[in-house]
């Protein structure tokens, strides 16, 4: 029987009592993290152009130059991904997802599409080149299932410009996504301030079988303090089972608990799309073009997995020398001596069974323990 009950009301007592003192949970604070990462890439050169499948084929071959579905996105949307739009910029090992301005409508018979795709004649809107990158790798397939996705980018915030950093995949008649940032002008009017330092995250999940879908999305606002988008910052996401935190510039800033996150695998895509909003009137936006989506590195840690081991941790000694993984369960005291959390330190316990405290657990004031059950992520 799983101990849930016992988990949840200590973690809301643990993280109540130390408000103050909360880490930001990411991969230097929870150590049931892999450091190393499972998926990297600094676009470090030399990086090759892009193949007749417009993948960056022979030398890193990680990435398509396109979103997963092909080159146009719907009639909402008013760019054509074209692969001479993501361009590596070797001076600064950065890539650069570049929008430019080029007349049209631009007819299904005037831009290059990759081999295998066709283009979609259904969408006639289309005035812009813009750029993308969807992941091929891990093993030529460019799925993801589970895992801490983070990225250092800095985008643009014009009218109509709509970059974005997610997971998506389409399977048994459902689409599954989840938004590590949306950005468009659009947020001004639905939640005010300025559009420059406002952005989303959120996920589309299956509530009850694949053909049905919810949204869930929050909003973030960078205070006048801080830089705003155009300059550099991290987002990141943390997807394991049940359970979604989405970060910004290492600070948790956001938060999803529910049975029907995604659970299937799905593509990593960064895209710079140009929404409704460039196209006021129904007239194209000329002025402010070309901008770009500058990306510094993607990134993507995978959780340890000891899934069958049920781990004790009987005093101090143990603890400090436990090996942090997802365990199957995990007892902490019960032998008569008191364990307490390091001062100015968080642990953070991962199992899929259960999370038994036996006795007493110290957690000192400006230390943290946070507790987490959820199924093996492997």
């Amino acid at each position: 029987m799983k101990k849930l009950n016992i988990k949840l009301l200590f973690c809301i007592f643990a993280l109540i009592a130390n408000v103050k003192n909360v880490q930001a949970q990411i991969i230097n604070n929870d150590k049931n993290w892999d450091t190393t990462p499972f998926f990297i890439d600094n676009f470090n050169p030399p990086r090759s152009n892009w193949d007749s499948s417009w993948f960056d084929k022979p030398n890193d071959n990680k990435w398509r130059a396109h979103i997963i579905t092909g080159v146009t996105h719907g009639d909402a949307e008013h760019q054509v991904y074209q692969r001479e739009n993501a361009i590596f910029n070797s001076a600064d090992s950065t890539i650069v997802l570049r929008a430019e301005y080029v007349g049209g409508p631009i007819p299904d018979t005037a831009y290059d599409i990759p081999n295998g795709y066709t283009p979609d004649t259904s969408v006639n809107r289309l005035y812009y080149h813009s750029g993308a990158i969807t992941t091929i790798a891990p093993e030529q397939y460019g799925r993801f299932l589970y895992g801490y996705f983070e990225t250092r980018c800095k985008m643009p915030v014009n009218h109509g410009d709509f970059p974005g950093f997610w997971l998506w995949a389409y399977s048994d008649g459902n689409n599954r996504e989840i938004d590590v940032f949306e950005h468009s002008q659009s947020m001004y009017a639905q939640y005010g301030g300025d559009s420059t330092r406002l952005f989303t995250g959120g996920v589309w999940y299956s509530t009850y079988d694949d053909t049905a879908k919810s949204p869930y999305s929050h909003h973030y606002y960078i205070s006048p303090s801080d830089p705003d988008l155009t300059n550099w910052h991290t987002f990141g996401v943390e997807w394991s089972p049940k359970r979604l935190v989405w970060y910004f510039d290492n600070k948790a800033i956001g938060e999803f608990y529910n049975d029907s996150i995604p659970s299937k695998s799905m593509f990593l895509m960064l895209n710079y799309a140009l929404d409704d909003l460039v196209m006021p009137n129904n007239v194209p936006i000329q002025y402010g073009f070309p901008d770009s989506m500058t990306i510094d590195y993607v990134r993507v840690n995978n959780l340890k997995c000891g899934c069958d081991t049920n781990a004790v941790i009987q005093n101090n000694s143990q603890l400090s020398t436990f090996y942090y993984s997802v365990k199957k369960t995990i007892t902490v005291g019960g032998y008569g001596y008191n364990i307490s959390v390091p001062a100015n330190d968080k642990v953070v316990f991962r199992a899929t069974d259960g999370i038994t405290i036996n006795g007493d657990f110290e957690v000192p004031l400006g230390s943290e323990l946070e507790l987490i059950t959820h199924q093996c992520p492997q």
